[in-house]
């Protein structure tokens, strides 16, 4: 899931559009914005956003789904 940024938090520092991997974030109207087709969904910039201006949440499937590369090969 792409990360997404909530306009009223964010102060426009810039310290996601700095650490962005793939420089997809920039600004609109002196806020924080992601071209989201470009997004990689690395995370990097809630890790260091100090406003906790932005949300990333990975998609789950229920309580009981585990990862492929979690479950023991017999």
């Amino acid at each position: 899931m792409v990360p997404v940024i909530n306009v009223y938090k964010c102060e426009g520092c810039g310290t996601c559009v700095k650490m962005c991997p793939p420089q997809i974030i920039g600004f609109v109207k002196k806020r924080a914005a992601i071209l989201v087709q470009l997004c990689e969904e690395c995370g990097i910039c809630v890790d260091v956003c100090p406003n906790r201006a932005i949300d990333f949440k990975l998609p789950t499937k229920g309580g009981d789904h585990v990862h492929e590369a979690y479950r023991t090969h017999q």
